[in-house]
């Protein structure tokens, strides 16, 4: 190659460059001597005139190729010499800037997964969600028997695929039984989304009895053995052997999901039109828009609503382009919180290194006058200072990628263990290619922002003040000093808006902590028993499992009250019905309620802690056959629909299965059901046995006497004595769930904390090395104050006031930018007011105090210069 030529020739070319200098100079002494200069003088008049032989020798090397490169080499090496020269500001300085790299980096993980993370499919833009409507305009799933004819006169997308997003079975075999997240997809379902297995294979048009798993649960059940492929798990005790595993970062169609099996439709399926529970998904042929396909879908629907008027009669179909993750706008809120705030850091990092850089800059300007002096041109002094800083953040970027690491795994802990729908995916957060990407360009950005300032302030030194240990005095202190002082005043600025936010969301976090609940969590543990579906039909059948189950857990040492719901407050799952209102309710006739619905054993209310206010708890005769309907109200429910009457021994209108009368026997206290951030809402509570539904978020709730971990081990034992096959899962206290419930606020509170407290750190290093080397620069002055008869308390007063003055400046400033970060904090408080005059004065005394404190250690310093010996240097 031509450049490692040119290195192999490049001593040849210096020896020949340096003997014809030689040459012209002897020649140019020899012309002056024949002259009848004398030849001591010649030679020195021929230097003269030959000029600054180092930058003629740098221009005549510019016409070489590869010169460049060369030149790069020697910036390097020169800008590791001169780091290593000073470890201390080496340390300094790039364990700030690793800090703020880290911070970034792992902010930006989260984003990259959350917000940013590409979609695994191919040519995910052709992906289509098709779904019903009804006659009343509401979004519904598909039935099999459209989907089937959606297929078989298909002109317009290239495949259709159908699926279901919930579906939990109960796997046995090896080791412990399990609840399984199981989604049935259309046998070309990942072929639809242009997906491979990592291992193994997809299924083929003919699979039945065939599984696939999750990366995730691949890991985690089977501890990543590649042997698994080709053997029989048990799912609801039907044989299904595993033939592939998925990708690391295949979500579809919920990131939650761990298992699934081909979706097969038997011959009264496809002629079933009525029943709605698959969802679907196509892709568009080639050239086909979102407008012809919905035009060409309306057409089919017109067909088949004149072929099956009893089903399809009024409904239309949507089509939508496919959405890989659906975020809440609470999630999206936190993590731009986290973003703004990570940026305020980094902004702060890089004030503080700028100081850094501007002091040292000032300290080395008789090294960089001599190198302009022997002919080093300002673009490449520049050029170096910049190399310099580069090389500083790369090293601290590999630091910060450390931390980034450490930070992610903790921010990973943070987040909730149990999740029945979904946490988007966040426990996949790492440290991929594209992050490094990030950065490796941040790291470059950052080194050229906080060098560039320092870089122009040093080559622009002028060569006569500079050799002047006076002008070396004064003059860089005064042109350095009012960047240095907009760079404090930044600092303080950026650390108060980040303090006051995370002052709100501390505070915020606490409230909802010691929110009501309307229930006692203490000493309550939690333990999820999803019912094995194929050995228990809903009904009386799974009642008299739980019943067995409830009796022997009662019977432990240590447990004072047990009961079991089918859906518990704060774990993720929600139900609700529509009521129409009485007369006397509270909106009048015509207005609709929608209340809350959850089925309880006897026993449940007593186990947690929500207190009857009228009527009788469920007795174990509202769980026998044929027993009358009955139901529990909270106090909202009893106050807003009966307007206020006594609501017990009153008939609830449609409030049993089959739209029967419910007979009301009891009102309950109110309890939250979603949050505690959240308000409380009407609920009614009906036995089990009388409505059975969601038996796979069935949930005992047991109030033990002591620590509740030490009776959990005794629940598991009392489901086995029952049914060895059946799950036990998710065993942990209701402090924990409620604890997960507000993993958002949780998390931001936590991280912004941790960032503030960084922060705060960074302002009082940034300002107290800012005013070290204002006073070390001013010892002259101090020197003559002194001489002149100021005391010791001017001194300080001088130093003090103009620190306070950056510092009131700062936090003025830091005011404006705190209320411009409060306003993403909105959607995220709870009982605190965006503006909250009380913290915003407390955190800003704060600052203001740690500010002053940095201010007064070199002002400290200053009072004991020695008149004497600061004017001796004069």
């Amino acid at each position: 190659m031509i450049w490692t030529r040119f290195f192999h020739r490049r001593k040849h070319m210096m020896d020949d460059l340096d003997q014809e200098i030689r040459d012209h100079i002897e020649r140019e002494a020899q012309d002056n001597i024949e002259r009848g200069v004398r030849p001591e003088e010649a030679r020195y008049a021929a230097l003269r005139k030959f000029g600054n032989m180092t930058r003629i020798k740098e221009e005549a090397r510019d016409v070489w190729s590869f010169v460049w490169l060369e030149q790069l080499w020697q910036d390097v090496r020169f800008g590791l010499r001169s780091l290593a020269k000073d470890p201390g500001f080496t340390t300094v300085a790039a364990f700030t800037l690793a800090l703020g790299i880290g911070a970034n980096t792992a902010i930006f993980s989260i984003v990259d997964t959350v917000l940013l993370h590409g979609s695994p499919y191919r040519n995910p833009s052709e992906l289509v969600q098709i779904e019903s409507r009804s006659p009343k305009g509401e979004n519904d799933w598909v039935s099999a028997g459209d989907f089937n004819d959606w297929q078989t006169q298909n002109q317009t997308f290239d495949e259709l695929a159908g699926y279901k997003s919930f579906d939990f079975r109960v796997l046995t075999g090896d080791g412990d039984p399990d609840q399984v997240w199981v989604s049935p997809v259309s046998a070309n379902a990942f072929h639809l989304l242009g997906v491979n297995a990592a291992i193994g294979r997809t299924f083929a048009v003919n699979d039945t009895q065939t599984a696939i798993l999750s990366h995730e649960y691949w890991l985690n059940r089977f501890s990543g053995d590649y042997k698994i492929i080709g053997k029989t798990v048990a799912l609801d005790d039907k044989p299904y052997t595993v033939i592939g595993v998925a990708p690391a970062d295949f979500e579809f169609p919920k990131p939650n999901t761990q298992m699934w099996v081909p979706l097969a439709f038997t011959a009264a399926d496809k002629n079933d039109h009525e029943h709605r529970l698959i969802s679907v998904i196509a892709r568009l042929k080639a050239g086909t828009t979102l407008q012809k396909a919905q035009a060409a879908l309306d057409v089919t629907a017109q067909r088949l609503a004149a072929q099956y008027p009893k089903a399809d009669a009024g409904w239309t179909t949507t089509v939508r382009p496919f959405e890989l993750r659906e975020l809440t706008p609470l999630l999206r809120s936190a993590i731009l919180a986290l973003l703004a705030a990570v940026v305020f850091v980094l902004a702060i990092v890089c004030c503080n290194v700028m100081s850094m850089l501007l002091a040292r800059g000032a300290a080395r300007q008789g090294e960089v006058a001599i190198r302009a002096a022997l002919g080093a041109r300002r673009s490449r002094l520049i050029r170096q200072l910049l190399i310099e800083c580069i090389l500083l953040t790369g090293g601290a970027s590999l630091a910060g990628l450390l931390l980034a690491s450490w930070g992610l795994r903790w921010i990973v802990n943070l987040l909730p263990k149990y999740n029945l729908i979904e946490t988007q995916a966040l426990h996949q957060i790492s440290i991929n290619f594209p992050v490094l990407a990030f950065a490796v360009a941040l790291a470059i950005v950052t080194g050229t922002v906080v060098g560039i300032v320092p870089a122009l302030r040093v080559s622009g030194v002028n060569l006569n003040d500079s050799m002047k240990l006076r002008g070396r005095l004064s003059t860089a202190s005064a042109r350095g000093s009012g960047v240095q002082r907009a760079l404090i005043v930044s600092e303080v600025a950026l650390a108060l808006a980040l303090l006051i936010g995370a002052g709100l969301m501390i505070r915020s976090f606490e409230r909802l902590q010691a929110a009501p609940t309307g229930f006692n969590p203490d000493h309550l543990l939690t333990v999820r028993v999803p019912l094995v579906n194929y050995k228990y039909a809903p009904g009386m059948q799974s009642a008299v499992f739980y019943r067995s189950v409830l009796e022997r857990i009662r019977a432990i040492p240590g447990v004072r009250a047990a009961g079991m719901a089918n859906n518990l407050p704060f774990t993720g799952f929600h139900t609700s019905v529509d009521f129409p209102a009485l007369p006397n309710s509270a909106g009048g006739p015509g207005h609709v309620f929608y209340v809350a619905t959850r089925s309880v054993s006897p026993g449940y209310f007593h186990a947690m802690g929500i207190p009857l206010k009228e009527g009788r708890d469920f007795a174990p005769s509202d769980e026998q056959p044929n027993a009358p309907c009955v139901l529990a109200v909270n106090e909202t429910l009893a106050r807003l629909y009966w307007g206020g009457q006594d609501p017990v021994g009153q008939l609830m209108p449609h409030a049993c299965p089959k739209g029967k009368s419910a007979l009301v026997v009891g009102v309950v206290a109110d309890s939250k059901q979603v949050s505690p951030e959240e308000d409380v809402q009407p609920e009614v509570y009906h036995p089990y046995a009388q409505f059975p539904f969601a038996s796979f978020l069935v949930t005992f709730v047991v109030r033990a006497a002591g620590n509740p971990a030490t009776v959990a081990a005794a629940v598991r034992s009392a489901v086995w004595d029952v049914d060895h096959d059946q799950p036990v899962i998710q065993v942990r206290t209701m402090e924990n769930v409620i604890s997960e419930s507000i993993w958002r606020q949780r998390v931001s509170a936590s991280v912004l904390g941790i960032f503030a407290a960084i922060a705060l750190v960074l302002s009082a290093v940034g300002i107290y090395g800012v005013f070290s080397y204002s006073v070390s620069r001013r010892t002259h002055e101090i020197g003559i104050r002194a001489a002149l008869g100021a005391s010791r308390g001017d001194i300080l007063k001088m130093v003090v006031r103009e620190g306070l003055v950056l510092t009131s400046v700062g936090v003025g400033s830091g005011l404006l930018a705190a209320f411009a970060l409060t306003r993403l904090l909105g959607s995220l408080l709870y009982g605190v007011r965006p503006r909250d005059p009380l913290t915003f004065a407390c955190l800003s005394a704060l600052l203001t105090g740690v500010a002053l404190l940095a201010c007064y250690v070199p002002a400290r310093r200053a009072t004991r210069v020695d008149p004497m010996v600061a004017l001796r240097y004069e």
